[in-house]
């Protein structure tokens, strides 16, 4: 049985200095079915950040509506197996500051037996309400050569490096992360900088490695 847009609970709460009440994230339930067919889709709500519940709605609903037409090939007969959806998310970081939230999915389509798992995240600084880009994290317009060294240091020190589909030369404007208390996380999905066996890729880089992070990331 579907159960769209129930609230689960609040999840998580930050007191922010200036606001007059506590920051709260609401888990909402975009999708919950089990008929063969799977989904198991919740996404964050946290009022007055602009734009930030219309993009985690959006990901919740994207993957369903993805899921439900590739059902279609066994409704119709053209495929056995089912499809199958899942979408969940962790409050990475929610201080006076900053939200930092990671999306963590997968999907498989009918009639094929693979399952692909993504991540996405949200960024948003709490007293303007805007998202953080990755560049926006960091002082110098110029971050990138910083970036790049110190996530290339991480990935020789974990043994990731040795397995990267190419060299990692090039910090994207588009860039995914969350930020937790000490370290900023480079995120990337199956297949994007290593074989799709390996699955998703998080490289954590320490704070205090990062001089020109801007002081209300650190």
């Amino acid at each position: 049985m579907a159960s769209k847009l129930s609230i689960i609970g609040i999840v998580s709460v930050a007191v922010v200095t200036g606001c007059a009440e506590p920051v709260e994230v609401e888990e909402i339930v975009v999708a919950q079915e089990d008929d063969g067919m799977v989904l198991d889709i919740t996404v964050p709500q946290v009022e007055g950040l602009d734009g930030f519940n219309e993009q985690a709605m959006r990901f919740g609903e994207q993957l369903e509506g993805q899921i439900r037409q590739s059902e279609q090939a066994v409704e119709e007969g053209e495929a056995d197996l089912h499809a199958e959806g899942v979408l969940s998310f962790e409050t990475k970081l929610l201080n006076e500051k900053v939200i930092s939230i990671l999306f963590d999915g997968f999907y498989s389509l009918a009639g094929i037996p693979r399952t692909v798992h993504y991540k996405e995240t949200l960024n948003y600084e709490l007293q303007s309400g805007s998202a953080i880009g990755i560049a926006e994290l960091f002082e110098e317009e110029n971050y990138e050569d910083d970036l790049l060294a110190a996530t290339n240091l991480e990935m020789e020190a974990s043994g990731l490096k040795e397995n990267l589909s190419f060299p990692f030369d090039q910090v994207k404007e588009e860039q995914q992360f969350y930020l937790t208390e000490q370290e900023l996380v480079l995120v990337f999905d199956q297949y994007e900088i290593t074989a799709g066996s390996m699955g998703t890729q998080e490289v954590a880089i320490p704070k205090s490695e990062l001089e020109n992070l801007k002081d209300v990331y650190k």
